[in-house]
């Protein structure tokens, strides 16, 4: 008989704390590298929209863990409260991601760093931490369900860390091209898989691989997730390399 119900197991709690672990070491790692070499170099400036999103950025964090740590002490009603906050705090991420998004772009309009194009990614990735979302808000009464499409979004967010650190040396260590550096997409397309999406899918995985081994199976949550937002992160990698979208970025620049 198929099960109806999702039991928590006595491995939920290392593993989630794990998660958590592993979403704190991709960003500060990847950040205080990024900050330090552009230290090194005597660049260390943003723009004012930049230290707003990053302030909000780690409200989110701080939230996600306190609401972590709340569940697991067993205190849900005041994790409940907090998730009002949280609702609120994701949806103006959202909005600031796009606005940081456009303005770094038209900032660096020109310069040697200047990507129009990228403008896919990062659209894409609000557009996915924005479905999760609110996907996690309306399961809020399926706490297997919710936590899980709550920290996917968050893995999702990880992949400004790892673009800053981890994937840079793998490119480097390996001898590899850069995906910026290719033409099309026959060309690009694993070299944009492996540095945008490999280390935030493996961290995605690994929660598969979790509910495989404790209960047999995926949870309908978790492949709903997969479904939304591999496809959209796909899709950016594809628009990536069109010159149509090119276009498109220039225009929402305003060049």
């Amino acid at each position: 008989m198929m099960k109806t119900t999702w039991q928590p197991t006595k491995w939920d709690r290392p593993f989630f704390l794990s998660m958590l672990v592993a979403v704190w070491l991709a960003i500060l790692s990847g950040f205080a590298y990024n900050n330090v070499q552009k230290y090194l170099k005597g660049n260390l400036t943003y723009p004012w929209i930049v230290h707003i999103h990053a302030a909000f950025f780690m409200g989110w964090l701080l939230l996600f863990t306190a609401q972590m740590v709340l569940v697991h002490r067993g205190k849900v009603s005041t994790h409940r409260r907090l998730g009002i906050y949280g609702a609120a705090l994701a949806a103006a991420m959202v909005i600031l991601g796009v606005m940081t998004a456009i303005m770094t772009e038209q900032i660096k309009f020109g310069t040697p760093a200047s990507d129009p194009p990228f403008l896919s990614v990062m659209l894409a990735d609000m557009l996915v931490f924005g479905g999760l979302m609110t996907a996690a808000i309306r399961a809020r009464r399926i706490p297997a369900a919710h936590k899980r499409l709550i920290l996917i979004a968050t893995l999702v967010l990880t992949d400004a860390g790892f673009g800053r650190w981890l994937s840079p040396k793998i490119v480097e260590w390996a001898g590899l091209k850069n995906y910026w550096d290719l033409k099309t997409f026959a060309e690009g397309a694993w070299p944009f898989i492996r540095f945008q999406l490999l280390p935030v899918y493996t961290l995605i995985a690994a929660l598969g691989v979790f509910d495989l081994f404790t209960q047999k199976r995926l949870h309908p949550a978790y492949v709903r997730a997969i479904a939304f937002s591999l496809p959209i992160h796909i899709l950016a990698g594809w628009l990536y390399f069109q010159p149509f979208w090119r276009s498109i970025a220039l225009q929402i620049l305003g060049r």
